[in-house]
């Protein structure tokens, strides 16, 4: 263990300060550290991330044009609450998105990739406890059931969704509207679905997947 957490160090130090900070903050946002309607300010940041104001400014800019703040000149970087009227509409595009991508792979009888499933074993190895990572591993494993369908464009409109889609999954486990075991029986339900190309099937088990997000956006300011 003890090498693996070296290993990890590592890593982190050899990414370029700009990305260091950007995953920081990132991490801080999702994790609550620094809560909706709070500022970041730079010299917190700096201090946060170990980097220097222009790598900060780099990474605040990345997450202003992701979504997860807003940039107030003198006064920083608000953290975006996110809303449930925001919850409504990003349910409704993604199941747009979701669903066509299902069809696709159904009807076109496409192969579902072996990663997809090595995603499940990497989730259902992880803490419970540890949020960001399984919030991280859901994201990479609807990522790659849109990625299958190969539209590049519908890939790359999802790949928006990333950064409001990580928040409301982290709120939903934050505020116990999700299971992670039953999350996990519902994500290989769905790659079984998808391998024997039953559109009907995978839908429904999508379906259900959703359905703590209304709940989620009950208990979000409107």
């Amino acid at each position: 263990m003890a090498a693996r957490q070296g290993d990890s160090r590592g890593e982190q130090a050899a990414k370029p300060a700009g990305q260091r900070a950007y995953l920081a903050i990132r991490a801080g946002i999702l994790g609550g550290d620094f809560p909706p309607g709070g500022f970041i300010e730079e010299g917190q940041a700096c201090d946060l991330t170990g980097v220097s104001r222009t790598p900060v400014r780099e990474a605040l800019t990345r997450l202003a044009a992701e979504g997860f703040v807003e940039i107030h000149p003198r006064r920083g970087a608000m953290v975006r609450p996110l809303l449930g009227s925001e919850l409504r509409d990003l349910l409704e595009v993604r199941w747009m998105i979701e669903s066509h991508a299902i069809r696709r792979i159904c009807e076109d009888r496409r192969a579902i990739p072996g990663r997809l499933y090595a995603i499940c074993e990497t989730r259902e190895a992880a803490r419970p406890d540890d949020l960001l990572s399984n919030v991280e591993i859901n994201t990479q494993f609807h990522h790659g059931i849109v990625e299958t369908a190969g539209n590049s464009v519908l890939t790359k409109a999802y790949e928006g969704l990333h950064a409001s889609l990580g928040r409301a999954s982290m709120l939903s486990l934050q505020m116990k509207f999700g299971d992670s075991d039953l999350i996990d029986r519902e994500h290989r339900e769905l790659l079984d679905a998808l391998s024997a190309h039953d559109a009907d099937e995978a839908l429904a088990i999508l379906q259900r997947h959703l359905r703590p997000i209304p709940q989620l956006m009950a208990a979000l300011p409107s």
